[in-house]
């Protein structure tokens, strides 16, 4: 749901000129206006089924360094998520493409958790920002611990603050309780035995919540001083939920330590969603099954398993999987998929132009049209994709692709969340004629960078944020921002943007 790459920020000067310089057309400046100045209103104004917030996605992905006193006006919002999408767009839109540190104190407690959780993830926070954000004394304790957990995994065991995590592990709340003391197991292993003690006394509702999550943190943390503890608590553990993910967790810290569990879950007499999930363990994991693992998942009498069990053990080996991947996304198997999708990009880069032109190329041959939707999504993705990791393959497909084609429109909708300039190279020679999908998708990315904008373009730029351009309204919001920066719009708007909820 959140765009990639970065972009530099303008200085203020620049920012002015820009909008004072933009090219206009006297004869048209004033024809749609009014209808791109709601739909930014309507991007900033709460509305009851959250399309605003999906309009304030849509808007980040222009990464356009103009909306940067928009943002800030956004940081006031009554609405804790659109909080979120100001401070990751001015990160977004800044030249460090780092989150201010600052700003993150100043925010909604919600917005603080969630935007600390999204900018990690996007690397929009780097562990100089971290400790600035931990010197602020009024940090909520989820905030502390996730701030600690990321300086730990990243070696910086120097600023990890112990007394303060000692603290924690003694917390009423059980889960914060619970983190702290896994992230002091390396030190310390008696405060995994209070929370094992306070475990015993939980609701069930309670102590199943609190082990997903110490789950999840072993996982993406690798706690290796966290995993005896691990393999003690599903020794006798009745639900199926933390058994298989407790497991999955322990065959990507330690394989070993992980077997006997995977046999217990899987039993004698598996049935064959047992068998499926089992198998994908494996792959998710990056461990090769052997023989024994084949024989109890009856890997030879089921084409799909036998696949899954294949591919697992090729990856392990590090050999070349490209043929393997794509049989696997063949049978349609929506995990299957989504492990290829994810694991292509760590592929070497010749494997990985390989699988993701095969999802974008799928929608095109594949004749049962229930599986296009789907499929047509996959591609849109991959070519977002591609064009991260090798955009002049991404761009030579979009070149070749045919005018007004469904496949046009699918690299179209892939590339709008890309800001690589050779894409405005070749919708700059798409030849637009009409109010078609992909003529309205090459203007929104032509429009982006072109600033010499025919009126032509200008003019049927304001009928797609008016609604006749076949877009969404996520894309019409984007049209109506362009519109009005490029028909000298944007100052008078923006007076009237009402953050309030």
């Amino acid at each position: 749901m959140l765009p990639g790459p970065k972009s530099t920020l303008r200085s203020a000067g620049c920012l002015l000129a820009c909008m004072l310089g933009a090219v206009s057309n006297p004869t048209l400046a004033g024809e749609y206006t009014e209808t791109a100045t709601r739909h930014l209103m309507q991007s900033v104004q709460m509305q009851r089924d959250g399309s605003h917030l999906a309009r304030l996605s849509s808007l980040r992905l222009l990464q356009d360094p103009e909306m940067k006193d928009m943002f800030y006006r956004l940081l006031q919002h009554d609405d804790w998520h659109v909080q979120v999408h100001a401070l990751l767009g001015l990160a977004e839109i800044d030249g460090s493409g780092q989150l201010d540190p600052w700003l993150v104190t100043q925010v909604a407690p919600l917005a603080r958790e969630q935007v600390i959780a999204h900018a990690i993830d996007m690397g929009m926070l780097d562990t100089s920002g971290m400790q600035k954000i931990l010197e602020w004394d009024r940090l909520e304790a989820a905030n502390q611990l996730l701030l600690m957990a990321e300086l730990q995994a990243a070696g910086e065991t120097g600023m990890v603050d112990v007394d303060r995590l000692t603290t924690l592990a003694n917390d009423n709340d059980l889960i914060v309780s619970a983190i702290a003391a896994l992230l002091l197991a390396e030190r310390d292993a008696s405060p995994l035995s209070a929370v094992d003690a306070r475990l015993a006394t939980a609701s069930p509702s309670e102590r199943l919540s609190v082990l997903r999550r110490m789950i999840e943190i072993i996982r993406i943390y690798e706690l290796d001083a966290a995993t005896p503890w691990l393999a003690r608590m599903l020794e006798n553990e009745s639900s199926e939920d933390l058994t298989y993910w407790g497991t999955y967790t322990l065959m990507t810290i330690d394989p070993d330590r992980a077997r006997p569990h995977w046999n217990r879950m899987l039993g004698s007499n598996p049935s064959y969603r047992n068998r499926i999930m089992g198998a994908l363990q494996f792959l998710e994991s990056g461990l090769a099954p052997d023989a024994d693992v084949r024989t109890r998942l009856d890997a030879e009498d089921d084409p799909l398993i036998a696949k899954i069990l294949d591919t697992a053990e090729l990856h392990a080996d590090g050999q070349p999987i490209t043929a393997q991947v794509k049989g696997l996304i063949d049978t349609g198997h929506p995990r299957v998929i989504d492990w290829a999708m994810r694991t292509a990009r760590d592929l070497p880069l010749d494997q990985a132009v390989s699988i993701y032109g095969y999802f974008i190329d799928l929608p095109e041959n594949t004749r049962r049209r229930s599986q296009q939707i789907t499929q047509r999504s996959h591609a849109i993705s991959a070519m977002a994709t591609l064009l991260e990791i090798a955009p002049e393959e991404a761009i030579d497909r979009l070149r070749a692709a045919d005018d007004d084609s469904m496949q046009q429109q699918t690299l179209l909708m892939g590339s709008m969340q890309s800001q690589h300039p050779g894409v405005a190279e070749v919708v700059s020679q798409i030849r637009r004629i009409g109010s078609s999908r992909a003529d309205s998708l090459a203007l929104l990315l032509l429009a982006r960078t072109n600033e010499n904008l025919s009126p032509n373009d200008l003019q049927q730029l304001g009928r797609i944020s008016a609604g006749g351009g076949q877009l969404t309204n996520t894309l019409q919001i984007q049209a109506a921002w362009l519109y009005l920066k490029h028909t000298d719009g944007l100052q008078t708007a923006m007076v009237r943007l009402t953050p309030e909820g």
